[in-house]
C-alpha cells in the first residue's frame, strides 16, 4: 500500500512539473517578453557576427544601441568588418536616418523607418518580433530557445532563425539557417545591458564621425590595381560578355556586362576619401547587403564596400538576386 502511495505521489509530481513547464513556457515567458517590448526604453549590445558571402565568410564586430527619447526611437549600429578593419555606422535620430563611412569621411542620409521597417538579426526589437510570428519555444536548463521562420525580404533562402535567451531574457546567440540547415548567419553576444546611459549627443552625426575619424586605424582599401572585381561566388546563370574600362568624372570606371537568363551590368570605381565630411541625401530605398547598407533607385542597386563603389543594373533581376550577386563579389582582404 505504501509503495502505491509513493508511486502515486511521484506520478502526480511529474505531471504537475510537466504542466508547470508547459504553462511557464507558453504563458509566462511570452508575457514577460511582451512586457519588455512595451516598456523597452534603452539597450546596449555587443556581439560578433559571421555571415556567409558566397564562398567567403565575413566577420563583424557589432555594437547596437537603442534609446527611446521624447517619444522617438534613436538607434546607433556599428558594423566593424574585421577582415578589412573598416567600420560603418548607422544612425537614426530626430533628423533622419544616416549611414556613416568614417574611412571615406562620407555620410548618406535616407528617408524611411529604418531599422524598424524590416528585421535585423542584431536588433533586440527583431528578436521580440519573432514571438509575434508562428514560433516554437523550448525551455532549456540555462534559458530558452526560440525558433521561427524569418522574414528577411532580400534573403529568401533563410529558412529558420534560432534565438537563444538567458533566464532573464537577454540574447545569448542568434543563428539563421538555409533550407539545408547550414548556418548563414551566426551572432554571439558578449554584452547586453538594458539600463545603459548615453551622452546627450550620442546619436548625433557630427559627434559619431568625429570620434570614428579619431580612432581610425590601418585598414585595407582596394586600389585601382585590384579592379575589376568579379561576382565569382554568385549563383547566376550568366557569362561575362563584355568588359570595358572608361573615365567618368576623371575616375577610372570598370563596366562588366553579363548576359544570360537574367542579364545584368556591374559598374565599379574606387572611392576617394573626402577632406571634409560630406553628406549626400539619397532618394532610394535602403537595402541590407551583407553587413553593409546599399540602396535601390529604380533598376539599380548601389552600395560601397572596402573603398569601392558598386552599381548593379538589371531590368530582370529582383532585389534579392542583386544582393546575391553583391554577396558573391570578390573582395580584397588584409594582407
Amino acid at each position: 500500500m505504501l509503495k502505491k502511495v509513493i508511486v502515486g505521489i511521484l506520478i502526480v509530481a511529474v505531471i504537475a512539473l510537466a504542466g508547470w513547464k508547459i504553462f511557464f513556457t507558453k504563458d509566462d515567458v511570452s508575457k514577460s517578453l511582451e512586457n519588455r517590448s512595451e516598456n523597452l526604453t534603452a539597450y546596449h549590445m555587443e556581439a560578433t557576427m559571421d555571415m556567409n558571402a558566397g564562398d567567403d565568410v565575413r566577420n563583424y564586430y557589432v555594437t547596437t544601441d537603442y534609446q527611446k527619447k521624447d517619444n522617438q526611437d534613436y538607434f546607433r549600429v556599428s558594423l566593424l568588418n574585421k577582415s578589412v578593419n573598416q567600420e560603418q555606422i548607422l544612425l537614426r535620430n530626430d533628423k533622419g536616418v544616416f549611414m556613416l563611412t568614417p574611412t571615406l569621411n562620407q555620410v548618406y542620409q535616407f528617408k524611411g523607418e529604418w531599422p524598424l521597417n524590416s528585421p535585423k538579426p542584431y536588433l533586440y526589437h527583431s528578436m521580440l518580433d519573432g514571438f509575434k510570428e508562428k514560433h516554437d519555444l523550448k525551455k532549456m536548463d540555462d534559458g530558452y530557445l526560440l525558433s521561427f521562420k524569418p522574414n528577411y525580404e532580400n534573403a529568401p533562402n533563410w529558412e529558420k532563425e534560432e534565438v537563444k535567451l538567458s533566464k532573464d531574457l537577454k540574447p545569448l546567440w542568434v543563428n539563421i539557417y538555409d533550407a539545408s540547415n547550414q548556418a548563414e548567419v551566426k551572432i554571439a553576444f558578449s554584452k547586453v545591458d538594458f539600463e545603459p546611459t548615453f551622452e546627450e549627443n550620442y546619436f548625433d552625426v557630427d559627434k559619431n564621425m568625429e570620434e570614428a575619424r579619431k580612432n581610425l586605424s590601418s585598414s585595407t582599401m582596394a586600389t585601382q590595381d585590384d579592379l575589376p572585381l568579379y561576382p565569382a561566388g554568385a549563383d547566376v546563370s550568366c557569362v561575362l560578355k563584355e568588359e570595358t574600362e572608361t573615365m567618368v568624372n576623371g575616375e577610372t570606371t570598370h563596366i562588366l556586362t553579363h548576359e544570360g537568363t537574367k542579364s545584368f551590368t556591374v559598374i565599379q570605381s574606387i572611392m576617394k576619401p573626402n577632406e571634409e565630411m560630406r553628406i549626400d541625401e539619397i532618394k532610394g530605398t535602403m537595402v541590407d547587403v551583407l553587413g553593409t547598407i546599399g540602396y535601390m533607385n529604380g533598376k539599380y542597386l548601389s552600395y560601397a564596400y572596402n573603398g569601392v563603389s558598386y552599381q548593379i543594373y538589371s531590368s530582370s533581376l529582383s532585389v534579392a538576386e542583386m544582393v546575391e550577386i553583391a554577396a558573391g563579389m570578390e573582395v580584397v582582404t588584409m594582407k
